[in-house]
């Protein structure tokens, strides 16, 4: 009769141990998911090499990005993560036209690597900033009246800052939105990059 007893007086106790390290590994290991918002370029004047246009150029677009990443929890309510992305746009051509010609620039996909830091505001929330480096591949292309058109691909890149929040549903699944903001003018070109984007992720 005491063994029942003793082992119906544990039973909470081991109960309490055996789901305490999946309540843990929220918002901890590795993870990957898709984002998909709103994304604004802003070019100009300055184009880098001595280059400049008359007027800023901007373009509204959808962007798309797949990612994957690493979270490590290091305090009860605190994480610090690593991230790499590649995201697309839709439709996000920035288009100069005139009397003399046009230029087009057509950022055709973007990488980045960013750390993150993060808190838990509640077991299922945590409000993150993020910062790194991010490139966008570019295609520009040149067209004057009466000259042969160029084009060219080059790479745009620069710094990336911006912050959010992630919500767990359970042990896996997250889901997350984020402002970010991107200075893209390494190289002396005035580019900015403004975005705001949702997504959803698997922690495994």
């Amino acid at each position: 009769m005491s063994i029942r007893i003793a082992a119906l007086l544990l039973a909470p106790v081991a109960f309490a141990t055996i789901t305490s390290p999946a309540q843990a590994e929220e918002f901890e290991g590795p993870f990957i998911g898709v984002a998909a918002g709103y994304s604004r370029d802003e070019v100009g004047p300055s184009l880098g090499d001595g280059l400049a246009l008359a007027n800023e150029i901007d373009q509204d677009a959808a962007y798309f990005q797949l990612f994957a990443g690493y979270d490590y929890a290091i305090a009860s309510k605190v994480r610090l993560g690593v991230e790499a992305a590649l995201g697309v746009g839709a439709d996000d051509e920035l288009r100069l036209a005139d009397a003399a010609g046009s230029l087009e620039l057509d950022p055709e996909y973007t990488f980045e690597v960013t750390g993150r830091a993060g808190y838990l505001i509640n077991d299922k929330a945590l409000v993150y900033v993020r910062g790194g480096y991010q490139n966008s591949r570019v295609e520009a292309t040149l067209t004057e009246v009466g000259q042969t058109t160029l084009r060219d691909k080059d790479n745009a890149d620069g710094w990336l800052a911006g912050g959010g929040l992630e919500y767990a549903f359970g042990n896996n699944l997250r889901s997350r939105i984020e402002y970010r903001y991107s200075d893209l003018g390494s190289d002396g070109a005035d580019w900015d990059r403004h975005q705001v984007l949702a997504g959803v992720l698997w922690n495994f």
